[in-house]
């Protein structure tokens, strides 16, 4: 397991400069000048021209490409074209605000994904299966950003139930908001201010734990159905073993192995996917980051978020590898 870890870990090096590559042509053929993004409008031709010397816009593409991959090596991913911060600083300063929020959303996606799954296979045909199906297609099918909106609706602006945006109510927001708001402030004892960020969490990441959730019970359901009907089953129904023994460690285990490789990969995908969510309810992640990014044709973040998202997703699928083999004592790596 260790040589097959030890592999995959150096295979990532040339996928990820192949990303790379792609991004950084792909972005440079959109239409769209960075210059007038940042200027407006209004701009003059030469105040467009002097900020796009500024910036290095008038290099040729292989010097360009040259000068930040040079970066790269060396640990440095440029300057945001808007703000002139080094961008790894940014993205790291971001990062737990989405990974705290993917959090979550992994949470409630299990809380609700699992035991309906398990139930849906366990009756079928049953009130609770036809409550599943329904499930597993709106979360699959409803966009994410209409999602937003509608919760926005009913639980923030109707029923005042959660905020509306943010990670904190304005009157309690503190220095290092982007940290891990909830968890730091659990561990030192602030519950208070830990609540208002459970508060606040909430809605965004049930928009995001609706995918995820919808597709955890939709192949748990399958997997699981299978696994109910083989002869190992009956075999442990014939010995005697009472039925939550069966069900935990027979039927379940037996049946999240092929659900471990869904999940491993939908959180990177969650992740990457937060980009609408995030900009919805106005949180401080990478994925607002990359959306005003991207609307304002900053190159270097553009880049930077997607290697990082590239990252995560490479490294999820590395994980799932290692735990499916544990999962699964047949599969040696």
């Amino acid at each position: 397991m260790i040589k097959y870890a030890t592999q995959r870990i150096f295979s990532i090096i040339p996928a990820l400069l192949l990303v790379l590559l792609i991004v950084f042509s792909l972005v440079r053929v959109i239409p769209g000048d960075p210059a007038v993004a940042i200027l407006g409008a209004g701009a003059t031709d030469s105040q467009i021209e002097f900020l796009r010397e500024q910036l290095n816009l008038n290099d040729p593409f292989l010097k360009q490409l040259a000068s930040y991959l040079s970066g790269v090596f060396s640990g440095d991913l440029g300057d945001s074209l808007r703000t002139r911060q080094p961008v790894l600083k940014e993205l790291l300063t971001r990062l737990p605000a989405t990974l705290e929020l993917a959090i979550f959303a992994t949470l409630i996606a299990i809380l609700f994904g699992v035991p309906l799954g398990v139930l849906s296979a366990k009756y079928p045909n049953s009130l609770i299966d036809q409550i599943t199906r329904v499930f597993s297609l709106i979360g699959v099918s409803a966009p994410a950003f209409w999602l937003a909106i509608i919760l926005q609706i009913i639980f923030s602006l109707r029923l005042g139930w959660f905020p509306i945006s943010g990670r904190l109510d304005a009157a309690i927001r503190q220095s290092g908001s982007s940290n891990f708001i909830v968890f730091n402030n659990l561990f030192t004892g602030n519950f208070s201010v830990a609540w208002n960020g459970i508060r606040h969490v909430i809605l965004p990441a049930t928009v995001l734990a609706a995918f995820y959730g919808a597709t955890i019970a939709r192949f748990l359901r399958s997997s699981m159905t299978e696994v109910i009907h083989s002869d190992f089953v009956r075999t442990a129904k014939g010995k005697g073993l009472s039925p939550l023994r069966i069900l935990i460690s027979h039927e379940l285990r037996n049946a999240l192995i092929p659900v471990v490789t869904i999940m491993g990969l939908k959180f990177a995908e969650m992740l990457s996917g937060s980009i609408l969510t995030e900009t919805v309810f106005a949180w401080p992640g990478i994925g607002r980051y990359m959306f005003e990014a991207i609307s304002m044709r900053d190159y270097p973040v553009v880049q930077g978020t997607t290697l990082l998202f590239a990252l995560i997703y490479m490294i999820s699928s590395l994980i799932v590898d290692l735990v499916y083999s544990v999962l699964d004592p047949r599969i040696r790596l």
